[in-house]
């Protein structure tokens, strides 16, 4: 009896299975609302932080003397006219100040000849196999916020690099940022670290310390004045550091009674803090659609990117002014909160060993104080992928024709996979030449704009010219061959290409799952559909008009969905390809690939079935 059941709900979903296919697409769709009603609260999962065991050292002499090393910082222009010449006398300064004061410190190259100055404090209670990296940049900002944040990070750095119970290694790195390269620098300063060559630029020295377990990077935007303290997640490709950097840091800010400053992960263009001022679910579903969109752009937002690359946990952490904030710290009192943030957010990594340590990269923060882990945010991706699924599954197996399931013979389904791979071949390879020219129309330096209305004309150009390459295929009959007690039903060639183009979709997107989520979940949101829901159309009048409504919005699709995206996150869709191609000519972001290798090339296959025509079944 369970077998017959069993059986029953089998051939039904088999029947039906665009319906079923649908429905639970639409249960993911839905899902995503749900996932938001489950956000749970930020909290500190690594015990050896030890936040708030014991105040910081930080006091208003140490802020007055970082004042007075942002003075001097400042004063450094005033005899100087060239801005190189300025620059370098800044890295000197920074040079010339850390020696002064006992600690080791070095000079190496960065890209283009740029220099990158650091400095090394060991620790006296510590055996050198770890360290902790406090990263600064010069001349990325104004000189301003330049002279607090070299102020307040030698002074913090001399504060602690002396501290008995300092047991990890300190080390501060100052490199350039000048031009947008503070990240490359960076990645050249990690790349000399961990090189076995003990040499710098010209044979100077170039010694290091232990392993760096953790690092920040700090930028005083506000200058000698801050309201907020904004941290930045996002690496490349949606890569994020262990959520527990950002917690620890959060509960740094919240805990001591000196700081008392609201963090936020967004600019302030952006909307700040939609939990804080908001707790509707509009609002909370925007500020997940932010964070997921900078996820899925994959472009690094701060120096601290640099770090992934060599599996090292950063975080990068900006003291700023916002509008919105009425309570606004300035003056010598600025740099006692900045210092005290510094120390605290240092000293609690001080006692965490990296061998135990243990926390997870893979949540989306709905606020400073909410969260999704994985174990909820899963649930929609999952289900749109079940949907595909089971549409391939039935089509590769049963094909497209569903009478089989009224007779006792068993029916197996035979496609010609060559066609259908090659069409594949032939749709991945007009996309690639859409996305070459992308790039290159960035390249000779079109506008953002200019660039969108370029690749929509190339794009739609190529589709033609993909329909006029396939149209050859015409249309085959169907024949049914017997073979003893099953049935070999050959499938017309649209239902191979069908079937291709949704193990296509459904591979590609369960690797991307696990890389960059948020940038999978968009793409199967807008490709799932398209997907299940192309069919060829028959040859009659009625046919010719389902196959031209089915085409319309086939096409429709994608600058719907950008328009939709661009609600969400504030992003003109007027200028979408051209910021993307910007973003992978400089970053070497996936959103670009996954357009033009993947989205693209399934939008081509999904015309082709719309355009085909359905065969007659003749037995043999």
């Amino acid at each position: 009896m369970r077998v017959k059941h069993l059986k029953r709900v089998t051939n039904f979903i088999v029947a039906h299975h665009r319906v079923v296919a649908v429905v639970i697409y639409l249960l993911g769709a839905a899902s995503t609302l749900i996932v938001l009603s489950l956000a749970r609260n930020v909290f500190v999962d690594e015990n050896a932080f030890l936040l708030n065991g014991s105040p910081a050292t930080f006091d208003e002499h140490d802020g007055s003397v970082a004042k007075s090393y942002a003075d001097a910082f400042r004063d450094i222009a005033l005899n100087l006219t060239s801005p190189s010449d300025v620059f370098e006398a800044k890295m000197r300064w920074v040079v010339h100040s850390v020696d002064a004061r006992g600690f080791e410190s070095y000079l190496t190259r960065g890209v283009g000849g740029s220099v990158i100055a650091h400095a090394i404090a060991r620790a006296t209670r510590g055996n050198g196999r770890e360290s902790l990296v406090l990263m600064t940049t010069i001349g990325r900002g104004a000189e301003s916020a330049d002279a607090v944040t070299i102020g307040s990070a030698l002074r913090t750095f001399e504060r602690l690099g002396r501290a008995e119970w300092l047991a990890k290694d300190l080390i501060w790195v100052c490199v350039d940022g000048r031009d947008g390269e503070e990240i490359a620098n960076a990645m050249a300063w990690l790349k000399k670290y961990h090189s076995p060559d003990v040499r710098g630029e010209d044979e100077t020295a170039f010694e290091r310390a232990g392993t760096i377990t953790q690092a920040f990077a700090f930028d005083a935007s506000g200058g000698d004045a801050v309201s907020a303290m904004r941290v930045k997640l996002e690496g490349w490709n949606g890569a994020y550091p262990n959520q527990d950097m950002f917690t620890m840091f959060n509960e740094v800010v919240k805990l001591n009674r000196v700081i008392r400053l609201p963090v936020t992960l967004e600019e302030e263009e952006e909307g700040g803090n939609a939990w804080e001022r908001r707790s509707d679910r509009a609002s909370v579903a925007k500020s997940a659609a932010r964070f997921m969109w900078r996820a899925a752009k994959g472009v690094p937002t701060g120096v601290h990117a640099a770090f992934k690359k060599h599996s090292i946990d950063a975080i990068s952490i900006e003291s700023t002014v916002r509008r919105e904030d009425h309570h606004v710290v300035r003056g010598s009192h600025a740099y006692v909160v900045i210092g005290q943030t510094l120390e605290l957010t240092l000293r609690a990594c001080n006692n965490l060993l990296e061998l135990l340590h243990h926390s997870c990269f893979y949540y989306i923060m709905l606020g400073p104080q909410k969260f999704l882990g994985i174990a909820e945010y899963i649930a929609p991706q999952a289900l749109m992928l079940v949907s595909l699924l089971l549409s391939l599954v039935k089509l590769a197996t049963f094909g497209e024709d569903s009478r089989h399931l009224s007779t006792d013979v068993e029916w197996r389904a035979q496609h010609n996979w060559s066609v259908a791979l090659a069409r594949l071949a032939l749709a991945i390879a007009i996309g690639a030449l859409v996305g070459k020219s992308c790039i290159l129309m960035n390249a000779i330096g079109l506008s953002h704009e200019s660039v969108t209305v370029g690749v929509s004309g190339v794009a739609i150009v190529a589709s033609f010219v993909f329909l006029r390459l396939t149209e050859v295929d015409g249309r085959i009959a169907v024949k049914n061959r017997a073979f003893g007690d099953f049935i070999l039903v050959s499938q017309e060639q649209w239902v191979g290409v069908k079937v291709v183009s949704i193990a296509w979709v459904l591979f590609t997107m369960s690797a991307c799952t696990f890389f960059n989520f948020a940038l999978a979940l968009l793409a199967t949101s807008a490709l799932a559909p398209i997907c299940v829901l192309c069919h060829a159309c028959s040859g009659d009048p009625a046919g010719h008009r389902s196959r031209r409504w089915a085409t319309t919005i086939l096409c429709a699709l994608p600058p719907a969905w950008a328009i939709i995206l661009s609600h969400f996150v504030g992003s003109p869709p007027l200028k979408s390809l051209g910021l993307l191609a910007e973003h992978h000519a400089r970053w070497h972001t996936f959103a670009l690939p996954l357009i033009f290798g993947i989205a693209f090339p399934t939008i081509l296959l999904s015309l082709y079935v719309a355009n085909s025509s359905n065969g007659k079944i003749k037995s043999s």
